[in-house]
């Protein structure tokens, strides 16, 4: 018993646990701490040694954290607000101090003093920037661009004056799978005396083994980022370098800029071929001013309006001369004027002849339409029919069944790698509802040689390749499809012209992205909601059936079909859904019927019209099977 009382005694006499400087996190986050006053760890916030005030807004975390400034709350703003663990201070620092990461620490009781960090600053608000500010942030981007690059890799210029200095730089691709011979460009930068309060400029020096049109490319890309990043540090009220941003930009942008350039090359190498060159609207611009007279000058100011005052006077002329003239002469002019304002004024009407999915081979130039076969649709009575038209004269002919006249002319166009349209359609009292691509004649011409070739029988979806006749050059070429595009026309606002009715004029019968007539069925199938399109003509039908009344040759099997839904011509396909809408064209499995076992299978929901559905119902077993099943 005596013992027992000295170790208590012992025990209220020994001292207590000693505390860290760490708050416990159970009893800073509200929880129950099990040690009590036992605990290691501090109790209190307030207890903390030499800081009066808390160090943190959030008691959720411990100082660890807490002891070390927000960045982005020092830089203008923290998305976490209360939530963030880091120290929010009441008060920010003053811009003008260069040593504002120093504050910044890692460890929870710094031991050292502060250092600042080498890169100085890199953005300072917008409202706090002096001379002396901006002057001391320029000199800080020429620094770092000097530290940055080697001296084989920057080159230093003074203009004559010594107002401006321009430095070259080699900026080269870090990607290890760059793509590319070609893996670094030169760049031309200038820093104004009013940097960064305005953009640095930009130029790509064309006295490099980057062509002048990917330069180009890169220097219109590169300033159009810098005015962006520019214009949004104005909304945020602040300024920064945007030099090492614009390199880090350019690092991951270079191979999408190059790619981009590449095929603006190749497109002007392919204009170059084929004998076509390129002018921008503001050098034609220019070199109009400069060569036009100094009176006309004064009265045209561009090139649009001197080509409408010239129309006009054109216009003018001709009503003039078809007013005088005799009834004979009369006629005449009136075509021939009437032919000249249409290859002038308006040559796009009638409806127009597009090629879907054209692919021209790389030595193919143009395709021209010498004759073509359309499969035209009474307005009257909808019956189709088949009817040749040349680029030379104009053809007439009658319905079949109400004998109602239709009048069709072709005006071809030229096809080549930046058109497709086959030629514009002038149809009276029909419409066109498909173009027979294996009956027309085409012209197609070679870039090496210039030479014309004849091509005949060229199919959908299926690419005509042959050789050129004079140097042997491979030429290709393909169509998926076609489509009739009704052009409306403009309207006249001559006050002595007659009115012209447009009510006979209608949109052609099949139309990509609306349906078919029906949907594309037929009286022979109901349910199939296409038009099939056979090799042995090039003609499309809803059916075999239909083929077979309407040609006198043998049928050979669909390779293509046009779905009725939207009229889009793909490869054929048995129970698939269509490519561009999704919708099924056929039943697929839904068929009642057993179809040589490809169909319904399951005798309940087969039809009872199949004979499958009753096949061996009756038929007897011997005992010995049934047992032997058993």
């Amino acid at each position: 018993m005596e013992n027992e009382g000295e170790v208590k005694t012992k025990e209220e006499k020994s001292e207590p646990v000693p505390q860290t400087q760490q708050l416990c996190r159970f009893f800073s986050q509200g929880r129950h701490c099990n040690f009590g006053k036992r605990c290691r760890f501090l109790h209190d916030s307030g207890q903390l040694k030499g800081d009066e005030s808390p160090l943190t807004h959030n008691p959720k975390f411990a100082p660890a954290s807490a002891r070390r400034p927000c960045r982005y709350f020092l830089s203008g703003h923290c998305t976490m607000d209360d939530r963030c663990r880091f120290w929010h201070p009441p008060q920010l620092p003053p811009v003008d101090d260069l040593s504002i990461a120093a504050a910044i620490q890692t460890k929870a009781t710094p031991r050292h003093p502060p250092v600042s960090r080498p890169g100085g600053l890199q953005e300072v608000k917008l409202c706090d920037v002096t001379e002396d500010a901006a002057k001391q942030l320029r000199d800080t981007e020429v620094k770092q661009l000097k530290k940055r690059f080697p001296k084989d890799q920057l080159i230093i210029q003074e203009r004559s004056d010594g107002k401006l200095t321009y430095y070259r730089v080699t900026v080269e691709a870090t990607d290890p799978d760059w793509p590319f011979d070609l893996r670094e460009v030169d760049i031309m930068v200038s820093f104004p005396d009013n940097y960064p309060l305005e953009v640095f400029t930009l130029e790509i020096p064309l006295d490099q083994d980057l062509p002048a049109v990917m330069a180009k490319h890169v220097q219109q890309a590169s300033l159009e980022w810098l005015q962006a990043k520019h214009a949004t540090n104005q909304l945020l009220g602040k300024v920064e370098l945007l030099f090492r941003p614009f390199l880090r930009w350019l690092d991951r942008s270079l191979e999408r800029l190059f790619t981009e350039g590449a095929r603006q090359l190749k497109k002007d190498i392919d204009l170059e071929k084929s004998g076509l060159q390129f002018i921008p609207y503001q050098e034609l611009k220019v070199s109009v001013t400069e060569t036009s007279d100094p009176a006309s000058e004064t009265t045209c100011t561009t090139a649009d309006e001197a080509e409408d005052v010239e129309l006009e006077e054109e216009e003018r002329s001709v009503h003039q001369k078809t007013t005088q003239c005799d009834e004979g002469q009369l006629q005449e002019e009136d075509a021939s004027h009437l032919v000249e304002n249409i290859k002038i004024s308006d040559p796009r009407r009638g409806t127009e002849v597009k090629l879907l999915g054209l692919r021209l081979g790389e030595n193919t130039a143009t395709v021209i339409a010498q004759q073509i076969t359309v499969c035209l649709q009474c307005n009257r009575c909808k019956v189709t029919a088949d009817l040749t038209l040349t680029g030379r004269t104009a053809c007439s002919a009658q319905c079949e069944k109400c004998n109602a006249g239709i009048n069709a002319a072709f005006r071809p166009c030229m096809i080549h790698h930046y058109s497709d349209v086959l030629g514009y359609l002038d149809l009276q009292n029909a419409t066109a509802s498909d173009l027979v691509l294996q009956d027309c004649d085409l012209t197609v011409g070679c870039l090496s040689c210039s030479q014309e070739i004849p091509v005949e029988s060229v199919f959908y979806g299926q690419t005509k390749e042959f050789n050129c006749e004079n140097c042997h050059s491979r030429l290709s070429i393909l169509a998926e499809s076609t489509r009739f595009q009704y052009i409306q026309p403009r309207s006249s606002s001559k006050t002595g012209s007659s009115p012209v009715s447009y009510k006979t004029m209608r949109d052609p019968a099949v139309q990509k992205g609306k349906p078919l007539p029906e949907k594309g069925t037929c009286k022979h199938y109901k349910q199939s909601h296409r038009w099939l399109r056979f090799p042995c003509c090039g003609r499309a039908y809803a059916c075999d059936v239909c083929h077979d009344e309407n040609q006198d040759h043998p049928m050979e099997l669909a390779s293509r079909m046009i779905c009725g839904f939207c009229a889009k011509e793909q490869p054929y396909g048995n129970g698939k859904p269509c490519i561009s809408c999704g919708s099924m064209m056929t039943r697929g499995t839904r068929t009642s019927h057993w179809e040589g076992g490809l169909g319904c299978r399951n005798k309940v929901k087969m039809s009872r019209n199949d004979r499958q559905k009753y096949n061996s119902t009756n038929k007897t077993v011997s005992r010995k099977a049934a047992s032997e099943k058993k």
